[in-house]
């Protein structure tokens, strides 16, 4: 299964199957099979985990048996420790509360029916022509102060953010009088862990303010609420619907929201910039900035983890573990080193997009298998079988630039015959004429 799999990754990469399946597998950025197994089991295991099942009678979880491909079972105590492995670094043990899983809605059809009382606004527009970066920064401010300027009636304005300075993070939520005003009602901090992301502090801000600042007032004579976040992607998730939530976080907000409108509330949701001085943002990305400084929270304990960032912290160790133990004697390796192709499909000069034939040569060329110059090159050619960019020591280097050497390409004084062999096939080690071992290509 693993030759198949490194099959495919030189197909994804448009190499030759002379290529070893290390390189082959950094060009296509595909993680190694037993890295992607590894990956489902803790997945599979942090899933049950979250969901409190009773390990004494159900075995350990496994991914399904595919070709004959079978992981041998772990103990519970086994998976425990491995993944206690895994984390530790991150301040992540056995004991840490793990966020619920997600498995369907929680609101009932019948209960969105006041849902047109939310209105979301998640796009603000602005002029992309400019470049200067002071003059961006006042576009982003005017934009997003004439939208929240259109909503100043509302009675409340709940302004929301979260920050992230590893290992510290914060989500916070500061209760506003008006649009104009400084004058800050109520706060409401927590930390969000050593594992956070800056979306899921950002995300989580507002279920904590709607939770403790505006759910106790629900009963007031005044029901208008202005919800002001940094978090566009938070604000596009919310904008599918209360019963289209794929989240624990966004299906909680939807609750919260849900429960205001059946009370009479009207509220509205919406996004400005970050970081260019927005009156309504600016009391609530200090107040985050000088409660992760402070570590003083408002709210004891720590937000559950995110299965998202657990599995954040997998791929990092299994990443970092591949990587240190990859196979150095390789042609890319002594080019790129670890380093996988760049997703991305650009030119790093001109960020031009890349054609696939581009990708396919930059590929080649990378693990020493153009047909342009390299390991194919110099079999055609009927030269030696040496990549003479990478493999060749300082002395041979120097012949060959005298213009004495009888091997190089159009040289027709030594016959093809005494040049060595001309057929290539990937071996762990080759050795010269001479005996002396070459390092692999």
């Amino acid at each position: 299964m693993q030759k198949t799999y490194a099959t495919l990754a030189r197909i994804v990469s448009g190499v030759p199957s002379t290529v070893d399946p290390e390189s082959a597998l950094l060009e296509a950025n595909m993680p190694p099979l037993h890295v992607l197994c590894l990956r489902a089991r803790l997945s599979i295991f942090e899933n049950t985990r979250a969901c409190q099942m009773d390990w004494m009678r159900r075995p350990p979880p496994e991914p399904p048996p595919r070709a004959g491909f079978r992981i041998s079972p772990l103990s519970r105590d086994e998976l425990y420790a491995f993944v206690d492995a895994y984390t530790k670094d991150y301040g992540i043990t056995q004991s840490s509360p793990r966020e619920e899983r997600f498995f369907r809605s929680s609101i009932p059809p019948w209960f969105a029916a006041s849902a047109h009382r939310v209105t979301i606004g998640v796009e603000l527009p602005i002029d992309h022509s400019i470049t200067d970066e002071e003059e961006l920064t006042r576009e982003k401010r005017r934009v997003s102060e004439e939208a929240l300027a259109l909503h100043s009636h509302c009675s409340w304005i709940l302004a929301t953010d979260g920050g992230v300075d590893v290992p510290k993070s914060a989500r916070v939520g500061i209760l506003l009088s008006s649009l104009n005003s400084s004058e800050i009602i109520e706060k409401a901090s927590t930390n969000c862990g050593a594992r956070p992301c800056s979306y899921r502090t950002e995300s989580r801000a507002p279920l904590l303010a709607l939770e403790k600042l505006i759910i106790p007032r629900i009963q007031h004579r005044h029901k208008t609420l202005l919800v002001v976040t940094v978090s566009q992607s938070l604000l596009a998730a919310l904008n599918k619907g209360p019963l289209s939530q794929t989240d624990w976080t966004e299906d909680q907000i939807w609750q919260r929201l849900l429960t205001l409108t059946c009370a009479g509330w009207s509220v509205h949701l919406q996004f400005c910039y970050g970081h260019c001085e927005v009156h309504v943002n600016e009391p609530a990305d200090q107040h985050a900035t000088q409660t992760m400084a402070a570590g003083q929270y408002t709210e004891h304990g720590i937000a559950p983890l995110w299965h998202t960032a657990l599995l954040t912290c997998f791929d990092t160790q299994l990443t970092n573990t591949r990587r240190s133990t990859i196979r150095r004697g390789t042609h890319r390796y002594s080019l790129c080193g670890t380093r996988p192709s760049d997703p991305g499909d650009k030119d790093l000069i001109t960020q031009e997009v890349l054609h696939r034939q581009e990708l396919v040569h930059l590929a080649r060329a990378r693990c020493g298998e153009s047909e342009l110059w390299g390991r194919l090159y110099w079999a055609v050619r009927d030269c030696t079988n040496q990549c003479r960019f990478c493999n060749i020591s300082p002395e041979q280097s120097a012949y060959m630039r005298s213009n004495n050497d009888p091997t190089a390409p159009g040289t027709d004084t030594v016959p093809p015959s005494a040049r060595g062999p001309t057929h290539l096939v990937w071996r762990e080690e080759r050795h010269t004429a001479s005996g002396v071992e070459m390092p692999a290509l």
